[in-house]
């Protein structure tokens, strides 16, 4: 075949369709091919997380009885059978490596999705996904160095001398990993409230308005965040709840949609 033939247009071998985002359009084939590689890459990354994490177990649980031993430095934790703390060891060590993998996570998830989405739909999705890792961290940061040192002062030496606290090391270690989990997500909240304001569930005069329900919803969310019936651990809580129910406020004001104008009345 002569080049002049190739050359026409007639003759041009079809562009591959792109995506809104400007990059080429990939099979289906191709996209579990990818997705299977980045589930690797993810399992890996766990398995890398779980391995350093069970060597440095004492230490992570060292930081774990931090918060308790504020106030009472000879708290230890008992064990009730021969083979619990090798249960507590890897329990330490799923925890530790869910978090120390998280980044690896997100970047293939992002990685992923974010190729097929238009400029757009990127300009909102990364700082969004910037505020929700703040705010996670921000509330795990919290509950670590504010909420489980106050809460565990207080019930360490709720009733005096009448009782002798035997704390065992898997209930301490779900007690301080609840907490610390949840309050990172409780956190959210801002996140949340802009995310309904930007689909129109809700607008920022709407929720100036519903203070006076959102005061006693919010002490319900701490009190269900919060393994304990203490009104001390539920406030320590329920009080930056309510500072970010006033942020939530402000980002909804930032991100919703203006009001459409109304037309004009025929005449």
């Amino acid at each position: 075949m002569s080049a002049e033939a190739v050359s026409e247009p007639g003759n041009q071998p079809p562009e591959p369709p792109t995506y809104a985002g400007g990059h080429a359009e990939m099979t289906l084939i191709e996209h579990l091919k990818e997705l299977r590689n980045r589930v690797i890459v993810c399992a890996l990354a766990l398995v890398v997380s779980l391995v350093v994490c069970v060597v440095f177990w004492e230490t992570i649980l060292g930081w774990l009885l931090a918060p308790a031993r504020q106030d009472h430095p000879d708290f230890a934790l008992a064990v009730f059978s021969p083979t619990e703390t090798i249960g507590v060891l890897f329990k330490i060590g799923l925890y530790g490596s869910l978090i120390l993998a998280s980044p690896v996570f997100v970047y293939e998830l992002m990685a992923f999705i974010v190729p097929g989405l238009t400029p757009r739909e990127k300009r909102l999705l990364l700082p969004g996904l910037a505020g929700v890792i703040i705010f996670l961290l921000g509330g795990m940061a919290f509950a670590y160095w504010i909420i489980l040192p106050a809460s565990l002062g207080f019930l360490l030496d709720f009733g005096g001398d009448n009782f002798d606290p035997v704390i065992g090391a898997k209930q301490y270690i779900d007690f301080a990993t609840r907490i610390i989990f949840w309050v990172g997500v409780s956190f959210e909240l801002p996140m949340v409230i802009a995310l309904a304001a930007r689909l129109g569930l809700v607008r920022a005069r709407q929720l100036i308005k519903f203070w006076r329900y959102a005061i006693p919803i919010i002490f319900i969310i701490a009190a269900v965040v919060t393994p304990t019936p203490d009104p001390l651990t539920q406030s320590l809580v329920a009080g930056p709840l309510l500072a970010l129910y006033v942020v939530g406020i402000l980002f909804a004001w930032i991100v919703q949609k203006p009001r459409p104008k109304p037309e004009p009345e025929p005449v």
